[in-house]
């Protein structure tokens, strides 16, 4: 009778198991899903935050601890160098900040003192009008210059928000641009809300922050970082497809003052050349703002066509000829 049961539930336990695995076959598995939904492990390192910033030896460093020493710079608790260190003078700062608002004053950055910190520049969304949003087609004008983003309703300017953008080595994508996603706390470090833009060589959005001191700087790694409660009034304004301009210096006027670009770029400046190569016909294919082996040939091809040395680079000979 034992092993007549034993082999009851033995069999019984193989048709489980054989039903688990054809019903995850046909049923997305839920950590699939989710990991579809959190941006790729190489996206927008700038946005990105440890669940603990502490005193360790060797000292940990990187963009987030320089924008924690920023906003501490702010308030008056950190006096140092800007240098995305964490070191005694950091922790101390931190310390301070802690004491002063009731935190445990370990030292250490977690998810309390990160909320705190970025309460204290947080700012409430100013109403836009007695209409509740825009009632034309809708369109996003960024100007990187003066660090604002613009909703226009049927071309006429709706409401203005302050922004923060890209560094100088880590630039916002200037270009004309689409939405192609929208999320809601798509990612740790990105906010309440996500805008993902059709940029072929990255990904780039515009999007909240866990850091909004840095709103009105050059502070990103490309991506358009707001207010999180101006993201979430604007987000429902906003459909996919979308058109977002994005308006800003490229590249220096001067030929003599710009970088030679190169196999492995990747950039408004790589996707301009690629146009000019298309269109003087030694580049197949779309332009995609990445430099890579096809882009390297074109090149190569044109400048030995036209009598420059044969680099397969970009440089001083190469941008008027493709009117640039």
């Amino acid at each position: 009778m034992l092993r007549k049961s034993l082999l009851f539930f033995g069999v019984f336990f193989m048709i489980l198991i054989a039903a688990q695995a054809e019903t995850a076959a046909v049923t997305p598995d839920n950590s699939l899903v989710v990991a579809q939904r959190e941006p790729a492990d190489d996206c927008c390192p700038d946005e990105w935050i440890r669940q603990e910033i502490k005193l360790t030896t060797p000292y940990m460093s990187g963009p987030e601890i320089a924008e924690y020493q920023l906003a501490l710079k702010k308030l008056g608790f950190y006096k140092q160098k800007i240098d995305g260190i964490y070191s005694p003078a950091t922790m101390e700062s931190v310390q301070e900040f802690q004491h002063q608002n009731n935190l445990k004053a370990d030292g250490v950055i977690g998810q309390k003192t990160g909320q705190r910190l970025a309460g204290m520049f947080e700012t409430e969304a100013v109403p836009t009008s007695k209409r509740s949003a825009p009632k034309g087609v809708v369109e996003i004008l960024i100007d990187v210059d003066r660090k604002k983003l613009t909703i226009y309703d049927d071309k006429k300017k709706f409401k203005e928000y302050p922004v923060a953008v890209g560094k100088d080595e880590t630039p916002t994508p200037i270009g004309e641009w689409r939405v192609a996603r929208k999320a809601m706390n798509w990612g740790t470090g990105f906010g309440t809300r996500w805008l993902g833009l059709n940029v072929p060589w990255g990904i780039f959005g515009i999007h909240g922050t866990n850091k909004p001191w840095s709103i009105g700087t050059q502070a990103s790694h490309g991506c358009i970082r707001m207010q999180n409660r101006d993201v979430e009034e604007l987000y429902p304004w906003i459909n996919t497809g979308t058109v977002v301009r994005i308006i800003g210096e490229v590249y220096p006027e001067r030929y003599e003052d710009r970088v030679t670009l190169v196999n492995g770029d990747r950039g408004t400046a790589v996707l301009l050349v690629q146009q000019g190569l298309i269109a003087e016909g030694y580049l197949a294919g779309k332009a995609d703002g990445i430099f890579g082996h096809a882009t390297e040939i074109a090149l190569k091809k044109l400048q030995k066509e036209r009598g420059f040395e044969v680099t397969g680079q970009v440089d001083v000979d190469i941008w008027p000829v493709l009117g640039l």
